[in-house]
């Protein structure tokens, strides 16, 4: 009885003792390891993000583009009304190597996952086999009369040894894992959301250099007409060679756009064909030639900020940063708490194989202990500093992110209005210019005037053309970066799942 009370004194004395060298150490958290769910360290929660109410063109009320109401359609593209787009948006997430590469990065955070859940069990398990034979000299001082001097060994078991999770560690990495897990499954939202804004940008630009082709043609048309009479009227004395040489300049200007839509059509369409994963040598099969702009809609559908901007992949994917690095806060605390493990093993051994798996030849080790880095509280505690100065510059990223993203709805909306009241304009300058050429060559006709003049207008009238149709793809980029901006699409791919 006096030995029994003696080791129970010894083993309370042992728990004072390690309670009060941990908290004379700084780690408070042991005080709530229990209530903690049995883990030191401080728990994650989400910090606030911040996000505006309402958008700022739609708390002016302007109702010429913006509706303040909720996406209902995960599928924006569609609002283009353009089945040869909707087409080719669905064929990205089957074809985007970006986005297969992606999808592979998830597949390998899942199974670093599963290793970091494997911590849980014994972390080491060893099957092991051995024969030794050995031949002892007859000749040599150390052999004995009567004892062999030709000696078999077989044996056989397995070791194992298993770290005692007491603190939380191994359950934080877990915890780490999974929350990595998360960041590539966002991350892979994300290169889907950026290739389809890619994609619907490349097929606008590619369309409006359809129709920049086309006008140019047309001009060509009118300005071969415009050469035609400035010859007849040279021909005929009633002017000078210098009106067929302006004529001359203004056509071969506009022939030579035509050159430079066709170089950068292709151009476009290569970098299409590299976003669905075909060669571009392919890519004239991609769309169908001589196409015209999507239908623009009247109106840009938002909604409020915080519901749409803190569901963009890349918010979600920097909040889930912020979980996995949080995690490491408390396992580098958990270094400041001894290691406690088990180890053993397991095994038969015998002289004679026939004899290895019997009974007698049976042997077994275990053997606890434990390990405590007691004089490197210093390093540790540097250690636990820096984790924690890492979390902070991952916290202000994701705040940072959180307001750009705001920055680019922003720039889309404005953009997107400010667009539509440049493209009224434009449309009226290239009307009037068009009925500019069309009296200046009557009047030229006539010889109430010189070439001059018509070469004036129909330079403009070549310029305003374009220009309309600038302002128009600018608008359907604008409502493309948009929605790139709200991080809407994703939703509807589930691959990343």
């Amino acid at each position: 009885m006096p030995e029994f009370f003696m080791k129970s004194r010894r083993l309370r004395f042992a728990a004072l003792l390690l309670l009060g060298l941990l908290n004379l150490n700084g780690c408070s958290s042991a005080r709530y390891w229990w209530t903690n769910n049995k883990m030191v360290g401080p728990n994650y929660s989400e910090p606030a993000a911040p996000v505006a109410e309402q958008f700022s063109e739609v708390a002016e009320k302007d109702s010429l583009v913006v509706e303040e109401a909720d996406q209902k359609d995960l599928r924006w593209w569609t609002v283009f009304d353009d089945p040869e787009l909707n087409s080719m948006i669905e064929q990205l997430s089957g074809q985007n190597l970006s986005l297969q590469t992606a999808y592979y990065r998830i597949q390998e955070a899942r199974h670093l996952r599963n290793i970091a859940a494997a911590n849980l069990f014994p972390q080491s398990q060893t099957a092991k086999g051995i024969y030794n034979h050995r031949q002892n000299s007859r000749n040599s001082g150390g052999t004995f009369p009567g004892f062999p001097t030709t000696i078999d060994d077989w044996s056989t078991g397995f070791d194992a040894s298993w770290e005692i999770d007491l603190w939380g560690r191994i359950r934080r990495s877990i915890a780490a894992a999974e929350a990595q897990v998360e960041v590539t499954q966002h991350d892979y939202d994300d290169v889907f959301v950026s290739i389809v804004g890619d994609a619907a940008a490349l097929f606008v630009q590619i369309r409006s250099l359809d129709e920049r082709i086309v006008l140019a043609g047309k001009n060509r048309k009118i300005q071969e007409g415009s050469l035609d009479i400035a010859e007849k009227r040279f021909n005929e004395g009633r002017t000078d060679k210098l009106d067929v040489y302006q004529a001359e300049s203004n056509l071969n200007s506009t022939r030579a756009l035509v050159p430079q839509f066709e170089l950068a059509r292709q151009q476009s369409l290569n970098a299409l064909a590299v976003l669905l994963g075909v060669p571009p040598s392919e890519a004239s099969t991609i769309m169908t030639p001589n196409g015209k702009i999507p239908q623009i809609p009247p109106q840009l559908v938002v909604g409020i900020p915080a519901d749409l901007i803190l569901q963009r992949p890349d918010i979600l994917a920097a909040e889930r940063a912020m979980a996995r690095q949080f995690e490491q806060i408390g396992i580098a605390e958990a270094e400041f708490y001894p290691t406690f493990s088990i180890s053993g093993s397991l095994g038969w051994q015998a002289s004679k194989i026939s004899n290895l798996l019997e009974a007698p030849s049976s042997t077994g080790v275990i053997a606890p202990g434990f390990r405590w880095n007691i004089l490197n509280y210093g390093r540790l505690r540097e250690g636990l500093f820096a984790e924690e100065a890492r979390f902070k510059q991952i916290q202000y990223e994701f705040e940072n992110r959180v307001l750009l993203a705001q920055r680019e709805v922003e720039d889309g909306i404005i953009e997107f209005i400010k667009k539509n009241e440049q493209y009224q304009f434009d449309q009226a300058t290239s009307q009037a210019n068009d009925k500019s050429v069309e009296l200046a060559l009557a009047s030229y006709r006539e010889g109430k005037s010189d070439f001059g003049r018509v070469f004036v207008v129909q330079s403009n009238s070549v310029l305003a053309q374009d220009k309309v149709v600038e302002t128009k793809v600018a608008i359907a980029l604008a409502l493309i970066k948009t929605y790139k901006a709200l991080g809407g699409g994703w939703e509807i791919n589930n691959a990343s799942q």
